[in-house]
């Protein structure tokens, strides 16, 4: 089995569109956003950070809005689809691709083009008790 790099896409579109986390509370729905919280755990050797996994599920129509993170975040797509950007760019999610976002990269901004819902598994290292999204204006 090869094991790849993740890939760090700042200045790609899909840096730009890649958004998850619409919902700032575990397990809070936003319309057409479904956020899961699978576990939480305190980073070992880091004090005052901790490793939030989730579930997201972005249907088709659901928009996720742009944001940041106090920490890093990655992502890896399960069930794949396309979403469109504000200039109606379409952005496709293949079902195995990771990425990953740095702290304060604004990234999301994002709708779901259908016909399925895009479903990703999240990872956020981030300071334990503080905002998991920090919107973007």
């Amino acid at each position: 089995m090869t094991r790849t790099a993740p890939r760090r896409l700042a200045a790609a579109p899909l840096a730009l569109a890649l958004a998850l986390l619409a919902a700032h509370a575990p397990g809070a729905r936003a319309e057409g956003i479904a956020r899961t919280e699978l576990n939480r755990a305190d980073l070992s050797g880091v004090p005052g950070y901790e490793v939030i996994v989730a579930r997201l599920e972005i249907a088709p129509g659901g928009v996720v809005p742009r944001h940041s993170h106090a920490g890093d975040e990655h992502l890896y797509v399960l069930e794949g689809g396309d979403l469109t950007t504000p200039d109606g760019k379409t952005v496709s999610f293949k079902p195995g691709m990771a990425v990953a976002f740095p702290r304060g990269l604004v990234h999301g901004g994002l709708t779901g083009a259908g016909p399925g819902t895009v479903v990703v598994i999240t990872t956020h290292i981030v300071e334990k008790g503080g905002p998991l999204n920090i919107p973007a204006e």
